[in-house]
């Protein structure tokens, strides 16, 4: 069986949001080598391209921004056209909706020499807006459309369809610089680090939406420091909030924005739309050393996960463009309405996230830092690969025993009968008619097929971390489960018009034609 992929990360922090812990991929034929973020909800790959820095910029720029694609050195770059991003197009990033020059390309991560894998003809865009400052290495398994008949597999699909990844699944956190002498981000394809995080009990099913699939219910925020106890700042109730790393921020309710503001002391800046932290109330929030915890669950009244950050998790450095010189900030944002509620890359810090998406299945763990801990990578099995079914629960199986021993005792009583009833039937005529051995037969003899006992998609089916480190499904280790989800054969189906989808002529963004230059490509599967 395939091995899961280690992402290996750049040792670099990057971002003017942040800064971030960064992925090394490699680009084009002779290899382009960039620093990158993970996104979560994208399946292309972004790099910046050449019209990303101008003579107007630093001359720092394209290091800063993670290299410059120049695809006219690649002699594998196949230009498909100008597309848009369609990227968390109900949050206000964008601006007149950024344009990505898409094409195929290969594809490969970790520095040249280092081993990682690479493949052909992956979808590639070349970004040049600054709205998204770094690129991204795209993790769903979705195909990116260009025409009708064109469907170009994505990076993680590509990878398990070529048997270098066992599943399509992958784990990450983002790291944390406040953590151990900065502790760099984690990305595994096909499995995760267990040593990474604390394990939980609670799984979470995917959303219907497509394009905001990995949802939780926060039910709670509860802020602490050495005066103040567990005090509510979700002071609106539970809500549902989509989990995206493409975007740094915590987009809350403006009632929950209120609360932060006194809790922490800080000032929204409507000209930035951003909390900006001024260099006395930074010293103040430091000494103050409060922390936050979420409290998760997947359905109202189920099990609860709790992720408590540190002060240090929301103090980051915005910078240019965004703002004309470096500054603090607090990376909190309010939201206009509930499709706005989203965790960024802030709550990747201190959580670990766990995506399965031939279960349909995620799991939020609360990240674990430890010293100089080894990697201990798991793999996720494939619903397609034999064998992989899980082993019956104790339950289940006591369940069949006692079906087949009362089938066997029903059988064993109606022969009896038979037998009984056939025999009278002898005694009073003194010789069965034909007919009477027919309608004996009729009556007594069932001559359609058995059927063979059936259990329900309720049947609780435990998965296994064999001593391979293969992980089987559903584990108390981690919360991923089997029971009742879809198939592969069901993962991210779309109707047309529906999110992430082949979009109809006259929708935004929709799919162009073989030869346009313009539009989004559809993403199906």
């Amino acid at each position: 069986m395939a091995k899961p992929i280690v992402v290996e990360p750049s040792q670099t922090w990057d971002g003017n949001d942040g800064p971030w812990s960064t992925f090394v991929i490699r680009v084009g034929k002779p290899e382009q080598v960039f620093r990158v973020l993970a996104s979560t909800t994208v399946a292309e790959t972004w790099i910046i391209g050449k019209d990303g820095c101008t003579p107007h910029d630093p001359s720092g720029c394209p290091d800063d921004r993670g290299n410059v694609f120049n695809n006219s050195t690649s002699s594998t770059w196949e230009y498909q056209g100008n597309y848009e991003l369609g990227v968390e197009l109900n949050l206000p990033y964008t601006s007149n909706y950024d344009n990505g020059g898409y094409g195929h390309d290969t594809l490969g991560t970790g520095y040249p020499g280092s081993g990682g894998p690479t493949v052909d003809h992956q979808v590639i865009a070349a970004i040049d807006t600054k709205d998204f400052y770094l690129g991204s290495l795209g993790l769903t398994p979705r195909p990116v459309n260009f025409t009708w008949d064109d469907r170009s597999q994505s990076f993680l699909a590509t990878l398990k369809n070529q048997s270098m990844i066992p599943s399509l699944s992958f784990g990450y956190n983002a790291g944390a610089q406040y953590h151990l002498k900065k502790t760099t981000a984690s990305l595994t394809l096909g499995g995760y680090d267990s040593s990474r995080f604390i394990p939980n009990d609670v799984t979470f099913n995917f959303a219907s939406d497509i394009s905001r699939d990995l949802v939780v219910g926060i039910n709670s925020i509860k802020f602490s420091d050495s005066e103040t106890k567990e005090k509510e700042l979700l002071v609106g109730g539970r809500i549902l909030s989509f989990i995206d790393s493409t975007v740094p921020h915590l987009w809350l309710p403006l009632s929950a924005c209120k609360a932060f503001e006194d809790a922490f002391g800080i000032t929204y800046d409507r000209k930035t739309d951003l909390y900006l932290v001024n260099d006395s109330l930074h010293d103040t929030l430091k000494q103050q050393d409060a922390s936050l915890s979420f409290i998760l669950s997947d359905n109202d009244g189920g099990g609860i996960v709790n992720i408590t950050f540190p002060y240090a998790a929301f103090d980051l450095v915005v910078g240019p463009p965004i703002v004309n010189s470096s500054q603090s900030y607090f990376p909190l944002r309010r939201a206009a309405n509930e499709s706005q509620f989203t965790l960024g890359r802030t709550f990747l810090q201190e959580s670990f996230l766990t995506v399965d998406y031939e279960r349909s299945k995620f799991s939020v763990s609360q990240a674990k830092w430890s010293p100089n801990a080894p990697q201990n990578i798991i793999s996720i099995r494939s619903l397609s690969e034999p064998g992989s079914a899980p082993k019956l629960s104790t339950g289940a199986t006591v369940g069949i025993i006692v079906a087949a021993v009362c089938l066997c005792l029903f059988l064993i009583g109606a022969g009896i009968g038979w037998y009984i009833r056939r025999k009278r039937k002898r005694m009073g005529s003194g010789k069965p008619s034909t007919e009477d051995a027919t309608n004996d037969k009729a009556e007594f003899e069932d001559t359609s097929p058995q059927k063979p006992n059936e259990l329900h998609g309720d049947v609780n089916l435990p998965g296994e971390v064999e001593g391979d480190g293969t992980y089987y499904g559903t584990s108390k280790k981690h919360g991923l489960e089997m029971e009742g989800s879809p198939g592969p054969d069901s993962i991210r189906a779309e109707a047309p018009g529906t999110p992430g989808g082949v979009e109809m002529e006259g929708s935004r963004g929709g799919i162009e034609m073989e030869g346009s230059g313009s539009g989004k490509p559809g993403e199906g599967l």
